[in-house]
């Protein structure tokens, strides 16, 4: 066995992977929904991810959205991006997946 493994020491690449969980910024949306809604966009980066495709992540997490929870999604995907909006209430999300932010809300 090697040494790493026995004494539970995890290399860098391990530990990122680890750590990658969505960072929720912001949300007042009511918790089942919001716990769909951050499912939903953590799949989409995933799929996108290795391309850093970032407008057919936004294209998917809306049409997803749309289908869901009804029509009118607005979402925007990035890095290094900021925002101020109107949209109604217990409709918006906000979060970070690695250093991918997401922003989602319903118009």
């Amino acid at each position: 066995m090697n040494a790493t493994k026995k004494n539970n020491i995890i290399d860098e690449e391990e530990f990122k992977k680890y750590l990658l969980k969505p960072l929720v910024k912001y949300s007042d949306m009511p918790t089942e929904m919001g716990n769909d809604a951050v499912d939903i966009a953590t799949m989409a980066i995933d799929k996108f991810q290795s391309t850093n495709d970032y407008e057919s992540t936004s294209a998917l997490i809306k049409n997803s959205l749309d289908k869901k929870f009804g029509p009118s999604w607005q979402c925007a995907v990035g890095e290094g991006f900021g925002f101020d909006i109107s949209c109604q209430q217990k409709y918006l999300l906000h979060l970070y997946y690695g250093r991918v932010g997401v922003l989602c809300y319903k118009s």
